[in-house]
């Protein structure tokens, strides 16, 4: 429950991150373009499904990005002169300063001779706009974001519940009491580093639920090893974890038979020592416990 709590609030506080990314982008935005920013910040924000931040964007189009290019002033495209620096932004009449276009050979207010060519323009510059594909990232990955945190949470609200058992014999004692003698024959057939195992396995569904038993033999594993058993489910299925605690003795002829019962097959995961060890594992047709053994022997050997 305290997983699933601290996921919601991770959504909540990442479900705000858009909307507060599209109005500071869209107030610094409009600002700069001589819009109005309070009213087109609401909009942006208010309106559903981003309608809009799209309505803002369609339409700033019809505003000047321009700034100076000699003090970086925000300009409009009307404006023949900066208001901050003075500078000359476009060509004019020198007898009325009214705005011509290159080209012109009289002013078409005052018909006064245009000169062929003025050299103290400062042409303005177009504002590059960097954070807008910022925004547009943020507003595909956030969704993605928040799909996984959902997944998250409804796999800690609906987690299933995975029971365990594990027991520890020697080899010999194992197939005196289930008379497998395949048993045997895949323990002599196994070839196998000192820290690898060996895994016999055998699944079984009963109704909604499925059993699946483990036979597994370690050259490492001593007489009595310490296991701790820790059953659990995942984003891709059930999962059996053994962590065996190393001694260091002296071992050979010892099986652990575990069993894990759950609504999905449950993974065998094996820790030695600390570490994971790699398992040989095989499939077998016929259940490896002793309720279900060849001569009906159902008793533990001490």
């Amino acid at each position: 429950m305290a997983l699933a709590s601290i996921t919601v609030l991770i959504i909540f506080a990442i479900a705000l991150v858009i909307p507060v990314l599209i109005g500071v982008y869209v107030f610094r935005d409009a600002s700069s373009r001589g819009m109005n920013a309070v009213l087109w910040t609401l909009i942006a924000v208010i309106a559903p499904s981003l309608i809009g931040f799209i309505i803002y964007l369609l339409v700033r189009g019809n505003y000047s990005n321009l700034k100076c290019g000699s003090c970086g002033a925000d300009i409009r495209e009307d404006f023949v002169i900066c208001p901050v620096c003075g500078a000359k932004l476009k060509p004019t009449c020198p007898s009325c300063s009214f705005p011509v276009a290159p080209g012109w050979k009289v002013c078409p207010r005052c018909a006064a001779p245009l000169p062929e060519a003025q050299n103290d323009i400062v042409t303005p510059v177009k504002r590059k706009d960097r954070t807008l594909w910022k925004i547009l990232a943020a507003v595909i990955l956030i969704p993605v974001i928040l799909i996984i945190f959902a997944f998250v949470a409804f796999s800690s609200f609906h987690s299933e519940s995975a029971g365990a058992s594990v027991t520890t014999l020697p080899a010999d004692d194992y197939i005196q009491e289930t008379g497998y003698s395949q048993v045997e024959d895949w323990l002599d057939s196994l070839t196998l580093d000192y820290d690898e195992a060996g895994v016999l396995r055998y699944e079984e569904k009963n109704g909604d639920e499925t059993t699946v038993q483990f036979l597994i033999y370690m050259p490492a594993l001593e007489e009595f090893p310490d296991i701790s058993v820790t059953p659990g489910s995942g984003f891709f299925g059930n999962r059996l974890q053994l962590d065996i605690s190393s001694s260091g003795e002296s071992g050979g002829n010892t099986l652990i038979l575990a069993s894990c019962e759950s609504k999905r097959a449950a993974v065998l995961e094996l820790v030695y020592g600390g570490s994971k060890t790699d398992c040989q594992v095989t499939d077998v047709d016929y259940p490896l416990d002793f309720l279900n053994t060849p001569d009906g022997n159902t008793d533990i050997a001490p």
